[in-house]
């Protein structure tokens, strides 16, 4: 039997175990993928849950259901989210919110990582200047420049014909604001914000906002982390700035114990079968087992940690209501100036 057979059948049996002990439900976040691929992973998720618009998320987190619920997610503003995915969800009738890149869209500019790809494809093997958790590490405007001397020195380019890699355009994310999906903001630029100067993340985290407000006429839902790389002063900025509510990739289930502020979400890819995903599901919920994407590892149990000592201190949560910014202050992990 092959190991994607045993996932298929120990899939299912694994979330039936979990899912009668978990309140709220999950937020599932992904990037590009085929028709094909969006109807499977849609079968997938909606045999366990419900689908839910980011706009219902306030609610259902504290309602009490029969059935958890799911919320769609898709990262950076691919032009094939718009011209593949989103059609598809929609002739199935599943909401779904899109969070792009503002200053990528529009612009006919592949985003760093694409270029890194790319490179890779053709190099096969990366110098050690090239790694990729090592170019995490750098700020914004080293990384983009040193991927862009490769790029140069070795003569490649990400294909920008292909939609997986090319930006949406603002008309088409209009479109689908307009068709009912939610446009929330991922950054101006697709910077790791824990890499940036204080002031630089505020002002990318702010202008991302901004601009989805001035382009949709409406204020953005959300913010997501590029990358899922955050702080609670970066995340409570963004909810001073608008956002109705902040996600990170902590991979775990959410319930009404995380604040609107520091949403977990859990990462899907476009090649996962039925029972990977359910699988996955699976071991998110019990919020210890599955390594977060942002390069920090398990490191979120120790954030949960932090939540729970905040969760004891009413005033600290009031006062975030009120005034998020002043609130990170007081509890900030500190970033340059």
């Amino acid at each position: 039997m092959s190991f994607r057979r045993v996932l298929d059948v120990a899939g299912p049996l694994c979330l039936a175990s979990v899912r009668p002990f978990k309140a709220g439900g999950v937020i599932i976040y992904e990037h590009v993928l085929n028709r094909e691929q969006t109807r499977r992973h849609v079968e997938a998720l909606g045999r366990w849950f419900d689908f839910i618009r980011l706009g219902d998320l306030p609610h259902r987190l504290r309602a009490q259901s029969k059935k958890p619920f799911c919320l769609l997610t898709f990262d950076d503003g691919k032009r094939s989210n718009a011209t593949v995915v989103a059609p598809e969800l929609k002739r199935l009738g599943v909401p779904a919110a899109f969070f792009v890149v503002t200053g990528a869209l529009g612009s006919n500019t592949p985003f760093w990582f694409d270029r890194y790809w790319a490179l890779l494809a053709k190099l096969r093997v990366v110098p050690k200047e090239l790694d990729l958790h090592a170019l995490k590490q750098l700020p914004y405007s080293v990384l983009t420049a040193r991927i862009g001397q490769a790029c140069a020195r070795h003569g490649v380019e990400a294909d920008l014909s292909n939609d997986d890699i090319r930006p949406m355009s603002w008309d088409e994310a209009r479109r689908l604001d307009q068709q009912g999906f939610s446009i929330g903001a991922h950054g101006h630029m697709h910077a790791i914000l824990t890499r940036e100067t204080r002031s630089e993340a505020f002002e990318n985290i702010a202008r991302s906002l901004a601009t989805v407000r001035q382009e949709t006429g409406e204020p953005s839902p959300a913010f997501a982390f590029p990358n899922g790389n955050y702080t609670p002063e970066l995340a409570l900025h963004a909810m001073s700035c608008g956002a109705g509510a902040v996600l990170n990739t902590e991979p775990t289930w959410v319930d009404d114990t995380f604040p609107l502020w520091r949403l977990p979400r859990v990462q899907l890819f476009s090649d996962h079968g039925r029972g990977v995903i359910q699988f996955k599901l699976a071991l998110a919920a019990t919020g210890r087992i599955l390594n977060n994407p942002d390069g920090t590892g398990r490191n979120y149990r120790a954030m949960r940690r932090f939540r729970d000592r905040a969760s004891g201190n009413s005033d600290f949560y009031t006062q975030a209501a009120a005034d998020p910014a002043q609130a990170a202050s007081q509890r900030a992990l500190e970033l340059p100036q």
